[in-house]
């Protein structure tokens, strides 16, 4: 639980992966886990939204910076895409939990 008394979010405080590369290009970035084999190319928001996490920002953190930086887009789309490209690069292994900072 968190100090609102609320269930801590799974995806908070994500961290990328230490084994993993990051090679940032032009108009996005190249993900590369090497334990895996898992390679995948991420777009600019992509890579931005990799960059934010550091393993002290909290989901709705990452959201919020999101739409200060995109501030015409919908802001339920952007939660909703910025959660499911989090989910996908954590199940893939490129983010992990930062447990230090759950407490």
């Amino acid at each position: 639980m968190n100090e609102e008394g609320k269930p801590k979010d799974y995806m908070d405080f994500l961290r990328p992966n230490p084994e993993a590369v990051f090679r940032k290009e032009e108009d996005g970035a190249f993900l590369f886990d090497p334990h895996s084999g898992n390679l995948r190319y991420i777009n600019g928001t992509g890579a931005r939204i990799y960059e934010l996490c550091d393993g002290g920002k909290t989901r709705e953190e990452i959201v919020t910076a999101l739409k200060v930086l995109y501030p015409d887009a919908d802001g339920e789309a952007v939660a909703a895409d910025a959660t499911s490209f989090l989910r996908e690069l954590a199940a893939l292994g490129f983010l992990r939990k930062d447990e230090a900072n759950e407490s």
